[in-house]
């Protein structure tokens, strides 16, 4: 006889009818079917070669791209470039220098002398291994709490493919080492508290948090994500948790707190060598730039008019979704949960918890962004390079989001999925009791548009690798 479940606030794959591995939903130690059966290694050895595969070609366009054009420039690099010259002549104690930006990028830079290559060459080559290892890691992620290979893909292809993401990783900015280490923060932050690797992951985040907050001032949002989270993490007592939040933040802040004394002993200040320019933008024109950023990712700079349309219709159909749920009256926790065991809505709830240092991040970063941007920069808060770093997590968020909402659908469709000698089964009823025609709607609206300008680029980068095409470079 199976025993009641037991639930397990330090882990997401443990308890529960169905229980989550690397690669989908198999039979949990409560459920149907027996004890939990080992993925062979052949099958998650071969996903991990594709997904190296598809990193690969990403990392490898970057390398053609700025091969064939150069690399973009930015006023920025002159002051990278001349504080790599200053940590590589050990001047580190020069008044004057190493003031403006956090060290990191400027010591990877230095590392001309070492491999006898210009600055901008070593900026360009990290910058590719950079962007190589930002879609292995998110595909790696993803594939551990999306079951659905489409779902991986469709993420996986969204970032290779990214217009922000290409861009600027073929120019000499720290944005891509910034989005690489805090990629790394947050999913270590994830597994920290889901309770894997608790051992080594603590010290791992400190190490990629303190990473992120030296390549970019901007980094600290990712320390504060991290404290909000582990303070008010479950399971845990409270006085273990101010311990482990106090550790955490004092250990990753360190490094630029130290680095911020130095400039302070050295230069005066603790950021900045020269006057300050500032925009002074207000809250609105920041967030309708904003809105202006999201539809250059979704679309790029040609956007045909049908796809503007889908989106739009989802947008209203969801909002009219959410308006009669909140109106009518659902049916009961007995009529819904009649083939729960059977269902691919079983255990979709262990989904929702992964993503939250993902979206918790997002919103620290976004706030403190239009916050403090408008009155410490030169460039407006909605600058393509500012608002990147979010764009990675937002696309891990959507993607488990979006297949807990098909497969919610699928449940509310009456469409029972068993476990086989073969694998998981969808066995179709004859005569469906309910199908949610509008959120099938927005489902394959949504897809559509991914699908569409996934192909897009896909043929414009293509097209500008094999014809020479400056002004198509600049997309």
């Amino acid at each position: 006889q199976s025993q009641p479940r037991q639930s397990h606030p330090r882990s997401y794959i443990e308890g529960g009818p169905l229980a989550m591995t690397a690669t989908g939903i198999v039979p949990g130690r409560d459920g149907v079917g027996g004890p939990i059966k080992p993925t062979s290694i052949r099958s998650v050895s071969g996903w991990s070669i594709a997904l190296g595969f598809i990193a690969f070609l990403g990392a490898a366009h970057i390398l053609i791209r700025t091969s064939r054009y150069g690399v973009e420039y930015h006023n920025d690099i002159f002051v990278y470039i001349a504080d790599a010259e200053t940590l590589a002549t050990g001047q580190i104690f020069e008044r004057g220098g190493l003031a403006w930006s956090p060290p990191l990028f400027a010591a990877v830079l230095s590392l001309y002398r070492l491999l006898g290559i210009e600055p901008s060459d070593v900026g360009r080559y990290f910058n590719i291994v950079s962007f190589g290892l930002i879609v292995l890691v998110a595909g790696h992620w993803v594939n551990r709490f999306v079951r659905l290979r489409v779902f991986v893909i469709g993420t996986v292809m969204a970032i290779v493919i990214s217009y922000p993401l290409v861009r600027i990783s073929s120019q000499l900015l720290s944005e891509t080492l910034f989005i690489f280490m805090t990629l790394l923060a947050l999913v270590k932050l994830e597994s920290l508290l889901s309770g894997r690797k608790v051992k080594f992951g603590f010290g791992l985040l400190i190490v990629f948090s303190s990473l992120a907050f030296l390549t970019r001032w901007m980094g600290f949002t990712v320390i504060v994500t991290g404290a909000l989270l582990i303070l008010t993490s479950r399971g845990t007592p409270t006085s273990i948790k101010w311990k482990h939040t106090i550790i955490y933040s004092v250990v990753s802040s360190l490094p630029a707190a130290l680095w911020m004394t130095r400039n302070q002993i050295v230069n005066g200040s603790l950021t900045s060598r020269v006057r300050r320019c500032v925009t002074n933008q207000p809250l609105w024109d920041s967030l309708t730039q904003f809105g202006d950023e999201l539809h250059l990712w979704i679309f790029g700079r040609n956007s045909f008019g049908w796809l503007d349309i889908c989106l739009w219709a989802a947008v209203a159909l969801a909002g009219f979704g959410a308006a009669k749920t909140l109106t009518t009256r659902s049916m009961t926790v007995s009529e819904k949960r009649t083939l729960l065991s059977q269902k691919i809505g079983t255990a979709l709830d262990i989904k929702r918890q992964p993503v939250l240092p993902f979206v918790t991040f997002a919103i620290v970063y976004l706030v403190t962004l239009f916050v403090i941007a408008p009155y410490t920069t030169c460039e407006p808060p909605t600058a393509p390079r500012y608002l990147l770093p979010i764009y990675v997590p937002a696309a891990m968020t959507a993607a488990v989001w979006l297949e807990s909402f098909l497969l919610k659908t699928y449940q509310d469709s009456e469409v029972p999925v068993v476990k086989s000698s073969g694998g998981w089964d969808i066995s179709y009823l004859k005569v469906f009791v309910s199908i949610p025609k509008m959120r099938w709607t927005i489902i394959i609206l949504i897809l559509t548009i991914l699908l569409v300008s996934i192909f897009r680029n896909i043929v414009l980068y293509v097209d500008i690798l094999t014809t020479y095409d400056p002004y198509g470079y600049q997309f």
